[in-house]
């Protein structure tokens, strides 16, 4: 549990706990969003989710499968509208689309969880960190072509190190459309608007969030100052506060949370990071691989993904482009 308040940045910057509001601003439109040194950040340890039944049904009525989303993919494959490597990279990291019904446990309790580590558990370590964010959005839908193929653009540098004392540096580098079945990204950055949960678009294991502001794309991770990992897949957004003072990650049907719920009091909204373990490569699209970085797990591993928040982070009001 955390309690402070993110620093004013002048007139334009939500930092009084009251959530940006749905924008007027017509397309093209830009914000920017930061959090200097100082502040809140969590690494977010790999760990179980339980299943939302609005997202995921019961055990006798199951939802968001993996089976549909599979044959949506290898359909769109084999018509060229879907990069060829997207059916075998679900097969991997199927938690981008749904839960497959074989990696689901039901509890002592009725409730039904994904016992392997996912990257939306409830443990998170407190490290050190900042980062700043400029998104430009162009367009509402996702044009056509490949996931490059877009107008929207943003830029992004995180700097945070790990709850083992190395240090990150993250650094975007092209916004992309990510090619999965459902999703619809508005041209990888979108601005105002809804996503994960039931929306389609994000995985379903984290609950439907109103975004501020997000962006897909891939760039470049740095590690002590050496290039470590190029061309991963990573995921900025910026949203309505979806960790209580616990840091429990609520079900879907658990959103919004109350102001009193929040893990820092005051703050309406945080920023997250996740990079994926998934490689950018020509020709095949995104392929699964484990994202190097330094932190080792228990079981000697080092943890293959990162996903850190900034919990205090300051959002700028949305500009005309």
């Amino acid at each position: 549990m955390a309690d402070g308040n993110a620093a004013t940045h002048g007139k334009d910057i939500y930092d009084n706990g009251a959530q940006p509001q749905l924008s007027d601003v017509a397309l093209p439109r830009e914000r920017r969003v930061e959090q200097p040194r100082g502040k809140v950040v969590y690494w977010v340890m790999p760990g179980p989710r339980q299943l939302s039944p609005d997202v995921f049904g019961t055990p006798n009525a199951p939802k968001m499968t993996l089976a549909p989303k599979l044959k949506a993919a290898k359909q769109a494959v084999a018509a060229g509208q879907m990069p060829p490597a997207v059916p075998e990279t679900l097969k991997k990291l199927p938690i981008l689309v749904a839960a497959p019904l074989k990696a689901r446990n039901r509890h002592s309790d009725g409730s039904w969880w994904i016992d392997a580590p996912t990257p939306f558990g409830d443990d998170g370590r407190i490290v050190q960190g900042s980062f700043t964010a400029h998104y430009k959005d162009r367009v509402a839908q996702d044009p056509p072509g490949t996931p490059p193929s877009t107008p929207d653009t943003a830029s992004m540098t995180a700097e945070f190190s790990d709850p083992q004392g190395h240090n990150y540096r993250v650094v975007l580098k092209k916004v992309l459309k990510p090619p999965f079945p459902g999703y619809r990204t508005q041209g990888g950055v979108m601005i105002e608007s809804y996503h994960h949960g039931l929306t389609g678009t994000g995985s379903p294991l984290m609950p439907k969030v109103k975004t501020h502001a997000a962006f897909w794309g891939m760039g470049d991770v740095y590690i002590d100052d050496k290039l470590a990992d190029k061309n991963v897949v990573m995921h900025m957004m910026t949203t309505e506060v979806v960790r209580d003072r616990n840091y429990h990650l609520p079900l879907n049907n658990e959103m919004p949370l109350a102001p009193d719920q929040r893990l820092i009091k005051g703050q309406a909204t945080h920023t997250h990071l996740i990079v994926l373990p998934l490689k950018v490569v020509h020709g095949k699209g995104p392929v699964f691989q484990p994202l190097k970085t330094a932190f080792k797990l228990p079981n000697g591993k080092t943890q293959p993904f990162m996903h850190i928040m900034f919990e205090q982070d300051n959002v700028g009001a949305v500009q005309p482009l």
